[in-house]
């Protein structure tokens, strides 16, 4: 009785001629009962185009991911000597440290400077120097650079506004040398007397490149390390993007000097 059941139990286990029943073999390679387990190629592509949506909505909306698109419209100021806005003899003197790259110093730049223009320089109380401090990388160098060569042809101002209306993610590719040669062709096209060619020498020869690092010694060396940073008749200025602030303080400074 007890080999009856061994033997009930061998047959359970096998084939009609006694050996062990094989599995049925696939003839799909791996990687095609992978992506059959995942839903085919079908789900599977479905979520490969949902994945790179999704980057590409993050890329693109992350803040300053490219240059900005917006029309240069020139901005008209009435008295300009190089990197200095307003009269020489204004008694309240601002120097405004800055990078391209920086989006604080592109805040100031569009929010707080334009009333700091109409209310003190327009006055002829204070005056705006722009120093750069290109510390945030090789667009940062590079950009300070081309304003420089833009300086030579007296558009300092022209191209400053355009290189904060086209300032994009840093060192992303915003402040290529082409971009900013394109940017010129954008000044050409408001100001025909602007040489696009002269423009393209200076920036190719990178004659600008020792006024640029001296700029920035030298701003080191007054205790300047961030961007936007100020001096007011030589002395540091607390950095705000409160317009008041900037308004107290700098009157404050132009009643002690009798401006």
């Amino acid at each position: 009785m007890g080999s009856n059941r061994r033997r009930h139990r061998r047959q359970q286990g096998s084939g009609s001629d006694g050996s062990l029943p094989q599995r049925p073999t696939s003839t799909k390679p791996a990687w095609r009962e992978t992506l059959d387990s995942w839903g085919g190629f079908t789900v599977v592509g479905s979520l490969a185009i949902a994945g790179l949506f999704i980057v590409a909505l993050v890329v693109f909306n992350l803040p300053g991911s490219g240059g900005g698109g917006d029309k240069y419209v020139p901005i008209e100021r009435s008295q300009v000597s190089g990197r200095i806005e307003g009269a020489s003899s204004a008694p309240v003197r601002i120097i405004a440290f800055e990078d391209f790259q920086c989006p604080y110093c592109k805040a100031f730049t569009e929010n707080i400077a334009p009333q700091l223009v109409e209310d003190f320089v327009e006055a002829g109380v204070a005056s705006i120097e722009f120093r750069p401090l290109a510390f945030l990388g090789p667009e940062s160098v590079a950009a300070a650079e081309a304003a420089e060569c833009a300086l030579d042809q007296g558009r300092f101002w022209d191209y400053h506004d355009l290189l904060f209306l086209r300032q994009g993610r840093e060192n992303s590719g915003a402040f290529s040398p082409s971009k900013l040669k394109d940017f010129a062709r954008e000044l050409q096209d408001e100001f025909s007397d602007f040489g696009v060619d002269e423009f393209d020498n200076c920036l190719d020869s990178g004659r600008k490149g020792l006024l640029v690092d001296k700029l920035r010694s030298e701003a080191r060396s007054l205790g300047i390390n961030s961007t936007p940073s100020f001096l007011v008749n030589g002395n540091p200025f607390a950095n705000t993007s409160d317009y008041e602030t900037f308004r107290t303080g700098i009157q404050a400074i132009a009643d002690s000097t009798g401006g």
